[in-house]
């Protein structure tokens, strides 16, 4: 792997949702919305280089998916419908 410092990743929105394969080694990403980046380009980085590079940023994105799952089971309570993920 080459050597990243935690500060040559960035999280971004991911507009265009593209399964480009990670920028680091290749692999598969799934991309979601919010996303991990190389902080100098618009190329993704899979969730096994985030956590080796920059585990930080990712338990940040995962808690950013876990609120977002919540929030979405409230309005599911509430009735209210909506088929975008809210952030």
């Amino acid at each position: 792997m080459e050597n990243i410092q935690p500060t040559d990743l960035v999280i971004r929105v991911n507009h265009v949702l593209t399964n480009d394969p990670c920028a680091l080694c290749n692999a598969p990403t799934d991309a979601t919305g919010i996303d991990l980046f190389l902080a100098d380009r618009p190329a993704l980085v899979c969730h096994a280089c985030g956590l080796y590079h920059a585990p930080a940023l990712v338990r940040l994105l995962n808690l950013a998916s876990a609120a977002n799952t919540f929030v979405r089971a409230e309005y599911e309570m509430a009735g209210v419908v909506t088929d975008e993920k809210l952030f």
